[in-house]
């Protein structure tokens, strides 16, 4: 199988304790990489420029692949400062010498340096710049076999329709594709042919590293589809289970039995996070901000005090507690002692509410009592927030 997409640096400032966290991947080295597992032929099509030109060679020499490399113009590197956050991204304007690609089959990604161009028999295309789209562009590629992948912020962007069901028939009819994947984060994925849509569920995990999770989905999804033969609905699933993998380990290293579409995947609930913690301070707004936008992009409900009653004097209280009524489960974010939090806590275990928590001194004494009665406690914040999201909707922890 040939794969086309980036090879970019990326440098996350908060991933937890260990400090800064820089690696070399990108979506096409990423997917290649996992595909090692599972595929026999795995070429990469990518670009580099001077400046990584010899890391990326000893990282795909480490990893054994096989890459035709392009010149590129310029490094290209997406920053982020959680693993939650979106990035900002160095050298947008970076140009490469054109991919091409013909015969056989193919998984291409949207690239900075300029889109891929493929005629081959099967392909599945993610495209990654909605910003740049409007549409599903499918310029310059051609297939007999043809899927495309978006996530649902793409999907709704490029057809103007806010129902996802109905953004993902509009993409397919447009586009003209097969198949039509949509990433629902925490919550799995929605798979549109002509003849039906069907939910596949997530694999909820111990622990998530989301940045990258969207590759390796592509990844186990293509080669099922295209080369192992499978229905599209199983193929997704086996996707949704390689990214499983990846969230939860970080390994480029899946094995065959990491890309199985396994059974009796738990479909999500509708479910609401209520969402504990102090905004006395700009470093603590500015973490609810984060959170709450987070868990709404993951596919999620929140109810944050902060956004739906605001600071107060004590009628908030009513306020805030008949929003956690409305609640399935509960993260606190605790790194700084807040009695209210605390309290609500204290008031969803009462009610039988799961919670989460977010400290990075988990130790605390004055924790004890979360931890004596069941409360998850992390001390990385993506997989408190995605643990309190799966805790809402039901699924198994």
């Amino acid at each position: 199988m040939n794969v086309a997409g980036g090879t970019y640096a990326e440098v996350c400032r908060e991933p937890g304790p260990d400090g800064v966290l820089y690696t070399l991947a990108g979506s096409g080295l990423r997917a290649a990489a996992v595909l090692r597992g599972v595929a026999d032929d795995v070429t990469l099509h990518s670009a580099v420029d001077s400046t990584l030109r010899d890391e990326a060679l000893i990282v795909a020499g480490t990893l054994g692949l096989d890459v035709q490399w392009r010149e590129r113009s310029e490094p290209i590197a997406f920053r982020y400062w959680t693993p939650l956050s979106a990035p900002t991204i160095d050298g947008p304007n970076a140009s490469s010498v054109p991919i091409q690609l013909s015969g056989g089959n193919a998984l291409v990604f949207g690239m900075l340096e300029g889109r891929p161009r493929a005629d081959v028999d099967g392909l599945v295309f993610d495209p990654q710049q909605p910003r740049d789209l409007g549409a599903l562009n499918l310029d310059g590629l051609r297939a007999g076999r043809l899927a495309a992948i978006a996530n649902a912020a793409e999907t709704r962007a490029m057809t103007d329709e806010r129902d996802l069901a109905a953004a993902a028939r509009k993409l397919r009819e447009l586009g003209g594709a097969d198949v039509v994947v949509t990433k629902r984060a925490a919550r799995g994925a929605l798979v549109t042919t002509a003849d039906q849509q069907e939910l596949v569920g997530p694999w909820p995990t111990p622990r998530v590293w989301p940045v990258g999770s969207g590759d390796v989905f592509a990844a186990g999804f293509a080669w099922a589809w295209l080369e192992a033969g499978a229905e599209p609905v199983e193929a997704a699933r086996v996707g949704s289970h390689a990214a499983s993998r990846w969230c939860s380990e970080r390994s480029l290293e899946l094995t065959r039995a990491d890309f199985e579409p396994g059974d009796g995947q738990l479909q999500p609930t509708a479910g609401r996070v209520y969402l504990a913690a102090p905004f006395f301070n700009l470093g603590q707004r500015w973490l609810v901000e984060l959170v709450a936008d987070a868990l709404a992009g993951l596919g999620g409900e929140v109810f944050s005090p902060f956004h739906e009653v605001g600071l107060g004097d004590d009628e908030v209280a009513v306020a805030d507690l008949e929003g956690l009524k409305g609640c399935t489960a509960l993260l606190a974010l605790l790194d700084d002692t807040d009695a209210g939090s605390v309290f609500e806590a204290g008031w969803a275990h009462h009610h039988g509410l799961p919670i989460v928590v977010y400290t990075e001194q988990p130790g605390r004494e004055d924790l004890k009592m979360l931890r004596g009665t069941g409360a998850e406690l992390h001390t990385d914040l993506p997989t408190a927030v995605y643990r309190a999201l799966w805790a809402s909707m039901g699924l198994a922890l």
